[in-house]
């Protein structure tokens, strides 16, 4: 650093040639708070500034605090520190070194009711001779720092982040300045970190300010190299200046945001944060950093103690200091011990760190731990260099105990387990489960269900519950195996260790399907291997042998499209044949039949591996799924088989498949990258690969040989392909006509209101399309939807493999549809014209009433009954009744002004006034506006009498 130092100090000493010795005051602060009542918005607030002890200037004298809700405390005209101070529950001043004292003001402030709110302190005037604002000029320039507070039922209590570590560090021209603010947040929420500009008033940056890697400030790092650096980490909060050419005073700011994941709003909110303004004291000096050895991030068992070494050395071999810092060392009981008691040692300085946790530690964030290490140099006017080092340590709760599984019946599985020894802080149980045993050491990191282990939650039960009935689709023959994870609620959150594994096995009393593998890709002669198990546990005495087997296919993954019945034998396997297996999945089941032809169950249903791929630039991503009852992920047999042509160098075999990879899916999913890196060979963009994957299951049963090889249809896909498919077509029925450009028809679904409710509100509509497939590259259709069916308002409401969907939801029927193609390297067509489902309007009024109070017909009422004359798709009513025609207005009711509208009117017989009409006979009119897209039908206008009976 030698050369580079030198430059720095010939830059130093001219620009500081015409700078005056600053003088100081005020150097740092911030604002902490706490909220010290359960039943009140009553919090206590750390007001905390750092000064020279050189000053005679008294901090307070000419501050102000404002709570930012009406309330101040002080003035900036100076001679109120007594005000303040006869306002504070706490008020201390204390030497903290290197030429700094640290004021402690604590004061405490009630809300009125829940909001954001800004408390800030300012004070006249800031040190004179900051360099990086208003070159120098900075005498006139206030202090403010502020704290941002949001107070919020649904995010339940809240302190702000507290920082425990002094900004009172000094650095060296020429050399790398660190600073961390050592912040911790009480409620355990994730913090977050970012510089901002210095402030003189509420919202009012400083003018004049220069960022300290400005060029005007610094050019070069430490190394030499350039630009500057000015950056805080947002995540471990530890400050960088990389690296200060003139010696000086220099002012910075950062924020501390705490964020918490709000179960209401499904998101991380922000809660607020607090700023920490801070000087830098740059002196010409020749010092080398010491440095700081700490353990690698870990966890540890709620419980368990945690002891570690801590070592500071320093290169010039100068005593070091070091020091420990975090939430660690507050909590109550059992805090932390850094020991021994730091203090300026000989280097190497070795510290023990030693924490005795307990449940109460538990958290979702490890507890950030900062260390920092001082040196002292030999020289007593040189400044000491700090380095520092974040340890982040994760408490883990105990893992659940005791779980035991027994089959209650042949279709749900009794899990029972210990009460839990965290079960006072009200975590949640969660359960999860699995086909066929997965074995892993739930220690160290590894808390809770690890990706890739296959395990899927089922449930969730109260932690007082000590057992459960899985009744969730258990299936015959399956091992079904369990783990239990307790869960800790927010802010704090935590996931415990994984309880042991149990597991549960069905009898094998139905058949069971192994096989179902495609043998032939083609969209008309596709062929599939289907293979079942007789039922081997069942009792042969009540259903006795042989066994006659039917096989049913249907289309796609689940579901009843296509259901055909394939054959009825005796045997276990079967080559369907004749299918598109080129372009859809099949799912198949077997029923079976005793020796009497009776029938007495069925298999569960079990799917051919899709294979599904996205082009790339010279590269091809594959993705399969099957839904079966086995598994597909076997810790015995974690590999599926990725075979491909095309492996020769020129990329010219067609015909031949080899094996190009293989795939862990237990670590990696069912997913494959294929860019050539087997043979080393990419794949050209202008050739055409094809794939076929094979996968390895289980069921976990011993009468079920392992693995079940099963193979994916033949895919093929052009790398790069970047050409979009045809454009579908949607299917027009008989009786659309065009409006406003738009080809609308009534919603085929009209005729089914007269089985559905006047409150019925949950609609659908299902729509057809085809598309020009000549290749088979269309792997899927996008469907969008518009209200209204103007231009750019269309939204993509879903995905779908056939060229059919069934859009639910809808509160009514109107709405128009535009379908696209998406090809298997997610090219995706223009979109169709679209189509428009227009709704079915209706609406019936009575001619009389009998408003007597007997609890029948009381109001002048819309048919509500049968369904076929219930009010549908009403927009708005306006509702007026007279003494007779052409006479004067006796009453009268709009839909358009109510604040909850009532489209059945309800009149109760009374005038405008409120006053009981005479029985007789009376006129109304009413206008009713409908939501369609026919002009025709939009307004309906009725025009009659209605005869009031008392």
């Amino acid at each position: 650093m030698g050369l580079q130092r030198k430059t720095f100090l010939i830059i130093s000493f001219l620009l500081l040639a015409c700078v005056q010795a600053w003088a100081t005051h005020i150097r740092a602060g911030e604002i902490t708070a706490v909220r010290i009542s359960q039943t009140s918005l009553k919090f206590r607030f750390t007001i905390v500034v750092y000064s020279d002890t050189g000053s005679p200037i008294q901090v307070a004298d000419g501050g102000i605090i404002n709570f930012g809700q009406g309330r101040t405390i002080g003035s900036l005209q100076g001679g109120n520190r007594q005000t303040i101070e006869d306002a504070s529950v706490n008020f201390e001043e204390r030497s903290i070194g290197n030429e700094t004292a640290m004021t402690i003001i604590e004061i405490e402030h009630t809300f009125d009711g829940p909001g954001v709110y800004v408390v800030s302190y300012t004070e006249q005037n800031r040190n004179d001779g900051i360099l990086n604002i208003n070159g120098g000029s900075s005498k006139q320039v206030p202090f403010h720092i502020e704290t941002v507070l949001r107070i919020d039922p649904g995010l339940d209590v809240n302190a702000t982040p507290q920082l425990t570590i002094p900004p009172i560090d000094r650095g060296c021209i020429g050399a790398r300045f660190t600073h961390n603010p050592g912040a911790y947040d009480p409620d355990g929420d994730s913090l977050a970190y970012r510089m901002v500009n210095l402030l003189q008033d509420r919202g009012v940056e400083v003018s004049g300010y220069v960022p300290l890697n400005d060029p005007s400030i610094t050019t070069l790092r430490e190394d030499g190299g350039s630009p500057a650096k000015f950056e805080i980490d947002p995540i471990t909060g530890t400050f960088t200046w990389d690296a200060p050419m003139v010696a000086g005073e220099y002012n910075a700011a950062f924020i501390v945001e705490e964020w918490r994941f709000s179960e209401v709003t499904g998101k991380y909110e922000l809660l607020g944060y607090v700023t920490r303004d801070m000087q830098i004291l740059i002196e010409d000096c020749d010092n080398e950093r010491p440095e700081l050895e700490i353990p690698a991030d870990t966890c540890i068992e709620a419980g368990a103690i945690l002891e570690a070494m801590i070592r500071g050395t320093d290169p010039d071999n100068n005593k070091v200091l070091v020091e420990a810092f975090g939430g660690v060392f507050d909590l109550n009981p059992n805090a932390a011990q850094f020991t021994p008691e730091p203090s300026f040692r000989q280097q190497p300085a070795e510290h023990t760190f030693s924490w005795q946790t307990d449940i109460s530690h538990v958290r979702r964030r490890p507890y950030e731990i900062q260390f920092k290490v001082s040196d002292q140099p030999t020289d007593p006017d040189a400044p000491s260099l700090t380095e520092f080092a974040t340890w982040y340590v994760t408490v883990v709760a105990p893992a659940p105990t005791g779980l035991n599984s027994a089959i209650a019946n042949a279709r749900s599985i009794q899990l029972t387990w210990d009460d839990y020894i965290g079960r006072n802080y009200n975590p949640v149980m969660k359960i999860y489960r699995r086909v066929d045993s997965f074995d892993f050491d739930p220690e160290n990191c590894n808390l809770g269900i690890p990706d890739g282990s296959g395990y899927e939650l089922i449930d969730q039960v109260p932690i007082n519950q000590t057992n459960y009935v899985d009744t969730n689709d258990v299936r015959p023959g399956v091992n079904y195996c369990y783990r239990i994870v307790a869960e800790f609620p927010l802010p704090k959150g935590g996931t415990s260790y994984a309880s042991i594994e149990t597991c549960a096995l069905i009898p094998l009393d139905v058949p069971a399907i192994t096989n179902i593998s495609v043998e032939e890709t083609d969209i008309t002669n596709g062929e599939m291997f289907v293979k079942w198990t007789s039922p081997l546990e069942i009792d042969q005495v009540l259903f006795p042998p042989p066994f006659r087997y039917e096989l049913i296919r249907y289309q796609g993954f689940t579901g009843t499209a296509g259901r055909t019945l394939v054959t009825s034998t005796t045997d276990t396997t079967y080559t369907d044949t004749g299918l598109n297996t080129q372009e859809i999945p099949y799912h198949y089941q077997v029923r079976f039949y005793d020796s009497g032809d009776n029938l007495i169950d069925s298999s569960s249903v079990a799917s051919s591996v899709w294979l599904s791929a996205l082009g790339l630039v010279q590269a091809v991503e594959l993705k399969w799924e099957a839904n079966v009852p086995w598994t597909n992920k076997v810790q015995e047999y974690p590999y599926h088989y990725i075979m491909r042509n095309r492996t020769d160098a020129a990329a010219t075999d067609e015909n031949n498949f080899v094996l190009i990879d293989s795939v862990k899916v237990t670590n990696s999913g069912f997913i494959y990258f294929d860019d050539g890196s087997f043979n080393n060979t990419p794949l050209f963009d202008d050739r055409e690969y094809c794939y076929i994957v094979t996968t390895q299951g289980s069921y976990g049963n011993d009468l079920i040989p392992s693995p079940l090889i099963n193979d994916s249809q033949k895919l093929c896909i052009q790398p790069n392909d970047n050409v979009a498919p045809e454009e579908p077509e949607i299917e027009i029925p008989d009786g659309a006509e065009e409006i406003d450009g738009l080809i609308v028809l009534d919603s085929p679904n009209c005729g089914n209101l007269e089985n559905l409710g006047c409150a019925f509100s949950n609609f659908s509509n299902t729509l057809t399309w085809t598309a020009d497939d000549i290749d088979g590259d269309i792997a899927s259709y996008n469907i969008y939807f518009s209200p209204s069916g103007a231009e750019g308002t269309f939204t993509l409401v879903g995905n779908s493999r056939d060229a059919s969907f069934t859009h639910t939801g809808l509160s009514s029927y109107k709405g128009c549809y535009r379908v696209s193609s998406v090809d298997r390297s997610n090219n995706e067509s223009s979109l169709s014209a679209p189509i428009c489902f227009d709704n079915c309007p209706n609406y019936e009024l009575p001619n009389t009433f009998t408003p007597n109070g007997d609890g029948l017909n009381d109001t002048f009422r819309a048919f509500d009954r049968p369904n076929g004359k219930c009010p549908r798709f009403v927009k708005n009513i306006e509702f007026k009744v007279f003494n007779r025609w052409g006479g004067q207005e006796i009453y009268s009711y709009s839909t358009q002004s109510a604040v909850e509208p009532n489209y059945f009117i309800d009149w109760d017989g009374r005038d405008n006034s409120g006053k009981e009409l005479p029985e007789g006979t009376y006129y109304y009119q009413a206008i009713v506006t409908f939501d369609v897209f026919n002009p025709k039908k939009e307004t309906m206008e009725f025009k009659n009498w209605v005869k009031i009976v008392r």
